[in-house]
């Protein structure tokens, strides 16, 4: 697997970068900033799945109790089908994935494996190129297998979008161009 480095072009403050590479554990420091390979995306995405079972599963609980509440004499567990449960995923993922890349770049996967995504610029990504980049995963899972034969690691999401998945372990809170921009190709 390689690593592409960024270009000079794309670190827009170097002590800005020196600042945030020195909070960065020393192994990590190498592939800060670099874009995420297969392994990494896959590890953080089996993570967020999990939090959608978790979420599913105390909707359904939650349903269970109401419904127990509402009708304790003729009560009749639930039963829902594959397809509300696929659906009921879906739409959690969805709101799931705009949310936290709107807001914080990254989902609860992505903080466990140290991943933010970024648009072209290194930037959060904002609220419409996120539902955007949210649909499309879900609609197009196998997209992110591309990772595996690009040479700059980006899925068929990233580059349409243009937007990336890079290592990144500090903590930020703005809008400006982070330290780890990846390059635009």
């Amino acid at each position: 697997m390689t690593f592409e480095p960024l270009a000079d072009a794309d670190l827009p403050d170097r002590v800005a970068l020196q600042n945030s590479v020195d909070q960065v554990p020393k192994g990590a420091r190498e592939f800060q900033g670099h874009r995420a390979g297969i392994v990494s995306r896959v590890l953080a995405n089996s993570v967020d799945f999990l939090v959608m079972l978790i979420a599913l599963l105390g909707g359904y609980i939650g349903w269970f109790a109401i419904d127990f509440i509402l009708q304790a004499r003729t009560f009749k567990p639930p039963k829902p089908t594959l397809a509300i449960a696929m659906v009921s995923g879906f739409f959690f993922l969805f709101w799931y994935f705009t949310i936290a890349w709107a807001t914080a770049g990254r989902t609860l996967g992505n903080v466990v494996l140290g991943l933010r995504v970024v648009n072209y610029r290194g930037n959060r990504v904002r609220w419409i190129l996120s539902a955007l980049r949210a649909a499309f995963c879900l609609a197009f899972l196998p997209g992110l297998f591309w990772v595996i034969v690009s040479k700059s690691n980006r899925s068929v999401q990233d580059v349409v979008l243009r937007t990336s998945v890079i290592y990144d372990w500090t903590v930020k809170t703005s809008t400006t161009a982070s330290p780890g921009a990846p390059n635009s190709r």
